[in-house]
């Protein structure tokens, strides 16, 4: 006990801090970590088409400015998704660091309250897209700009001989971000406030002259970029993102005035106390599953390290206890946090209100004022220091926590991902262009229709000139004529971007995915209609699916790209599965028979009973009929609602192949034992 007492951590120790609690929230899980949603639309045009489609892409998307860093994050990163996650927490732990030295210049005072503003900033739990790593690269790249370009503002006003040097670069770095990404715009209107803390016990009127003269050249930036951005329709013809809230301050101020009102009370509630329950809410108390258990002992972990480090911590203060310093972080937190929101409402976009999967964005450059409010509350109501660190601890192991739990959902969504991808491929080495695949929902969670489409036209090689793409996926009835006309049919097509799909219903192919009731990825086909089994809306699209659209695996197939897709999940049950549903296509029954008999030397098969058909039909194929019945009365035994599939099946057998005793005979005991004349 003693020798702890007698250890000390000075002022140099704290960036080795801000990277332990980096590491912890966001690092731990990075091997197992990939690409998520809009990740996958730049990832396709890089790959696929090039840096002339990627340069569309941004167009379309109204950052036309932005293609120059992505063009040179894949030039630096490729497509291996470690790399981008690396970057991600590099640009977490960097933007926190120089916040740190930013607040430093603000509150020289308050070193450890800036110390712990910047960790609650890094780690706050109101933006959980951490493992978006492709998509959100280019804004938190701009969020750590911006932050330098106030840090060497606020050095031009303590050190006057390279007030020009630095004035020049802050306003360089100031325009970068600005065109690059509309995310921090309303963050600049901290800038006075900055530059009025900094500027020190001037009188009030010469204060504000001071503020106001130097804060003209940034003021003057932001007003161009507002111009140039409200003309941005008439200077290309298209805008994504047109501020229709903003402009209806003035066609229409009251209501306009009033949703403002409402959605500020809102956001600011989500923000700053409902992201907190989120960390904290009673189903999280469950320790079912390992995973569970691990996160609260690294929650655990987090607090203890987090509290001896504080208690141990010598930073040199004149005035660690400065209540000014803690009303002025309060009161500039919430402006903050409001300067923050005020992109997003420009456009319409809440956190509260928006999509709860993607609004977590909006929150973004809230954090900063967010984590200011707390440590400046934390100040003024918490009086001993002691008390103050266990409180700042508790709030660090639930950040930690949660930051945890959602990279864990991340890595569950990878690992789901790619066993969809890998399934398909091993089913369908070769899939012709001008392709639709429908299913009954949006399977991948974290991911959605246009992002899972534009990741299966990655996964296969492009034979089509952009913008048309090779395939699309329709989920849910969206976007799909009436199923009728779908069945006799219909055109479809889908258009997003710079790319666009046109295909018709009837090259089609139907899909049903869902290992989590430990099923393979099964690629349908009218005569699947006795499967019982199915999502009632498969019954819907599965007649148009044609399955010639698939052809089969050849030398010069060519295999998945591994840096994206890795070199594949080991040969389990589904690889067999999927290549002998695929063999069964061609009729190449010898090829399913090993297949079979490799899967029983590997000690592997199935729980679905549907699984088992290409290996019934193989040994029947071959008079092997003892097996295929023995197989067909295991496929009734472990899934229910079997016989009114395996039934026709039979009676396909028996239509297709010679009579003989052991068939006649097979046909009848499993006619007998599955009741079929009753179905």
């Amino acid at each position: 006990m003693q020798l702890m007492r007698k250890i000390q951590f000075n002022h140099k120790t704290v960036p080795w801090f801000l990277a332990g609690a980096s590491v912890l929230a966001f690092g731990l899980l990075i091997p197992w970590l990939g690409f998520y949603q809009d990740d996958w639309n730049r990832i396709y045009y890089f790959v696929r088409e090039g840096n002339d489609s990627l340069r569309r892409y941004f167009f379309y998307d109204s950052r036309p400015f932005a293609f120059i860093l992505d063009q040179s994050l894949f030039g630096l990163l490729g497509v291996n998704p470690v790399g981008w996650h690396i970057l991600m927490l590099a640009l977490r732990y960097f933007t926190a660091l120089v916040l740190l030295k930013g607040l430093n210049l603000v509150w020289p005072q308050s070193a450890k309250a800036n110390m712990l503003t910047a960790v609650l900033f890094m780690i706050y739990p109101a933006y959980m897209l951490q493992s978006m790593s492709v998509v959100y690269a280019l804004q938190w790249t701009m969020f750590l700009v911006y932050l330098i370009s106030i840090w060497f503002m606020l050095r031009s006003i303590q050190q006057p001989r390279h007030l020009i040097v630095f004035t020049v670069i802050s306003l360089l770095l100031t325009a970068f971000h600005l065109l690059m990404v509309e995310y921090f715009v309303g963050l600049e209107l901290l800038r006075p406030v900055f530059l009025y803390l900094t500027l020190g016990s001037h009188p009030l009127r010469e204060r504000l002259l001071r503020t106001f003269r130097k804060w003209i050249p940034y003021l003057l930036v932001l007003i161009a970029y507002v111009i140039f951005r409200l003309s941005f329709s008439q200077l290309f013809g298209y805008d994504r993102n047109i501020p229709e809230v903003a402009l209806g301050l003035f066609t229409q101020p009251l209501p306009t005035m009033g949703y403002l009102f409402q959605s500020g009370l809102q956001d600011f509630v989500q923000i700053l106390f409902a992201a907190w329950y989120e960390t904290l809410q009673p189903s999280l108390f469950t320790f079912a599953q390992i995973a569970s258990g691990m996160i609260w002992l690294f929650a655990a972990a987090s607090f203890a390290m987090c509290w001896f480090y504080l208690s141990h911590l010598h930073v040199s203060e004149a005035d660690a206890d400065r209540e000014s310093d803690a009303k002025q972080m309060v009161l500039l937190g919430l402006f903050a946090v409001l300067c923050g929101l005020l992109p997003g409402w420009a456009v319409g976009k809440t956190v509260f209100t928006s999509n709860p999967l993607w609004n977590d964005r909006f929150a973004m450059a809230s954090m900063l004022g967010a984590a200011m409010v707390w440590i400046g509350f934390l100040k003024l109501l918490i009086h001993i220091q002691s008390r103050r660190i266990i409180v700042f601890s508790f709030l660090v192991a639930l950040a930690v926590g949660a930051n945890l739990r959602t990279a864990l959902a991340f890595k569950q969504s990878w690992e789901k991902q790619t066993r969809f991808y890998w399934q398909l491929f091993w089913r369908a080495p070769s899939i012709e262009p001008s392709t639709a695949m429908i299913s009954d929902s949006e399977f991948l969670f974290y991911m959605g229709v246009y992002p899972t489409s534009f990741a299966l036209n990655t996964l296969y090689p492009k034979s089509v000139p952009a913008p048309d793409m090779n395939y699309w996926l329709f989920a849910s009835g969206e976007h799909t004529p009436a199923w009728n006309d779908l069945r006799l049919g219909a055109p479809l097509g889908f258009q997003i971007y710079a790319s666009q799909f046109e295909g018709l219903s009837t090259n089609s192919l139907a899909i049903d995915f869902a290992p989590e009731k430990k099923q393979c990825l099964w690629i349908l086909s009218p005569e699947d209609v006795s499967n019982r089994s199915l999502p009632a809306l498969a019954y819907e699209f599965m007649p148009a699916s044609n399955l010639d659209r698939i052809h089969p695996l050849t030398a010069d197939t060519a295999l998945p790209d591994k840096a994206i897709f890795g070199s594949g999940p080991p040969h389990d049950w589904c690889f067999y599965f999927e290549r002998a549903d695929l063999a069964r296509q061609s009729g190449s029954w010898e090829e399913i028979i090993q297949l079979w008999q490799s899967a029983q030397e590997a000690g592997l098969n199935t729980d679905t009973g549907y699984e088992l058909r290409p290996f019934i039909e193989s040994h029947a194929y071959t008079n092997d009929w003892k097996t295929a019945r023995a197989l067909t009365l295991h496929a009734d035994r472990i899934t229910g609602q079997m016989p009114p599939f395996l039934c026709g099946l039979w009676d396909t057998l028996e239509k297709n192949t010679l009579s003989s005793p052991q068939r006649d005979k097979s046909v009848m005991k499993v006619r007998e034992k599955l009741h079929c004349e009753e179905e």
